[in-house]
C-alpha cells in the first residue's frame, strides 16, 4: 500500500500536523445547538486525522521508524504465510452499563489504509446507544488483517466511545435546565477533533477549537497586563470583530469592570473555580448583558449544582482527559 507518512517518525508527524492546520479547509462542527440530544453532524476526517490513523499503523507495524518499510507482524507472517483464508469477526460489548458509540468513520479510514477488501456490515451509528452483550459491527476481510488491525481499531473506538459515553451521562444529568455542556481544549495532542467530535456524539457541544477560532482572555493574560481594565482597552469592539470574546473574571470587583466597560467587546463572561454561592451571584449581574460560563472542577457530582445557579455553558475538561476507555471486544466468528 501507498503511505504518506513522513519519516523520522516524530519530527515528521509534528511537522505534518503543523502543516495541516494552515491547509485544512475543514469545517468546525456544526450542529443544531437547540436540543440537549443533537443529531450527530457525520465526520469528516481532516488532515491531522488522517496523519494520526498513520501514525497509529506505524507504531504497531513499523520495525525501522526512521526508514520505509513494509507493514510487519511476524505473528501473523508466520501464520498465515502459506494459507490466509477470509473470516469475519465481530466487535461487541463487554460492558456493565449502555454505551455511546463513537468511531465508525475512524474504522473505515484504518481498513481502508491496510486493506481495499473487506466488508463492514453494522446497524449502528456514531451516537446511537449499544447495550451490554450487544454486537456492534461485523467485519470479513483475509485472517492476516483482521488480527492485524485489532488492537488499533479497539483503540480509536474503546477511547472515543468512552468519551461520548461519559458526554452523554452529563447531558443527562441536566437535561431539565438550560445548562449546556462544553468541551475544553484538554485534549490529548493530535486527537482533538476527533475528541471533541465524540463529545458531539455524546450530546455535548464543542468550545473553540484553538487559539485561532475566539478570544479567549484567561487569568495569565490579565495578569500579565496588570488588571481586568487594560485587558478591556485592547479588544476590539463587537462590530468590528467577527470572533466571539470570552473573558474570565475571578471575583465580584473584576465582573463589574466587565459589566462597566465590556458591554459593548464581551461575548460571554467565564467564571472559573468559583463557590456556588458566588457564582449564583455573578450570573445573576452578567446574565441580562452576557453569556454566561462556569468551568473549574466540574463533575458528575456537582454539575446539577452549577446548572442550578442559571449559568448557560459548563466547560468540562474530564471529558476528554478523564474519560478512559469502554470494554469492546473482537471475538472470531465460526
Amino acid at each position: 500500500m501507498s503511505k504518506n507518512f513522513l519519516s523520522p517518525l516524530y519530527s515528521g508527524f509534528f511537522k505534518t500536523f503543523l502543516d495541516a492546520i494552515q491547509i485544512d479547509e475543514t469545517p468546525l462542527l456544526v450542529y443544531d445547538q437547540s436540543s440537549k440530544e443533537n443529531t450527530v453532524t457525520p465526520l469528516k476526517l481532516n488532515a491531522i486525522d488522517q496523519q494520526l490513523l498513520a501514525l497509529a499503523l506505524e507504531e504497531d507495524l513499523t520495525p525501522h521508524l526512521n526508514e520505509p518499510s513494509h507493514y510487519v507482524d511476524v505473528t501473523s507472517n508466520a501464520l498465515f504465510q502459506h494459507d490466509n483464508p477470509q473470516q469475519s469477526v465481530a466487535i461487541i460489548s463487554k460492558a456493565n452499563s449502555d454505551i455511546v458509540i463513537c468511531g465508525l468513520p475512524v474504522i473505515e479510514a484504518i481498513l481502508n489504509k491496510l486493506t481495499p477488501t473487506f466488508t463492514l456490515n453494522t446497524v449502528y451509528h456514531d451516537g446511537d446507544v449499544l447495550s451490554p452483550g450487544q454486537t456492534l459491527l461485523t467485519l470479513h476481510s483475509d485472517a492476516k488483517t483482521l488480527v492485524m488491525v485489532e488492537r488499533t481499531l479497539l483503540n480509536f473506538l474503546r477511547h472515543l466511545s468512552a468519551i461520548a459515553t461519559l458526554t452523554k451521562q452529563f447531558v443527562r444529568t441536566v437535561k431539565y435546565t438550560r445548562l449546556n455542556i462544553l468541551d475544553t481544549r484538554k485534549t490529548t495532542p493530535g486527537f482533538r477533533h476527533l475528541e471533541k467530535y465524540a463529545v458531539h456524539c455524546g450530546g455535548g457541544m464543542n468550545h473553540r477549537m484553538g487559539l485561532y477560532d475566539a478570544f479567549m482572555i484567561k487569568d495569565t493574560h490579565i495578569d500579565l497586563l496588570g488588571g481586568i481594565q487594560s485587558v478591556l482597552e485592547k479588544i476590539p469592539l463587537r462590530h468590528h470583530n467577527p470572533l466571539p470574546v470570552i473573558v474570565e473574571v475571578r471575583t465580584l470587583e473584576e465582573l463589574k469592570v466587565v459589566l462597566e466597560q465590556g458591554q459593548q467587546k464581551v461575548t460571554r463572561v467565564l467564571f472559573d473555580n468559583m463557590p456556588l454561592p458566588l457564582l449564583k451571584q455573578c450570573v445573576d449581574l452578567a446574565k441580562p448583558f452576557f453569556e454566561t460560563e462556569a468551568s473549574g472542577n466540574i463533575n458528575l457530582m456537582s454539575i446539577k449544582a452549577v446548572a442550578e445557579t442559571g449559568v448557560n455553558f459548563a466547560s468540562i475538561g474530564m471529558l476528554t482527559y478523564a474519560a478512559g476507555q469502554v470494554d469492546l471486544s473482537m471475538i472470531g466468528i465460526k
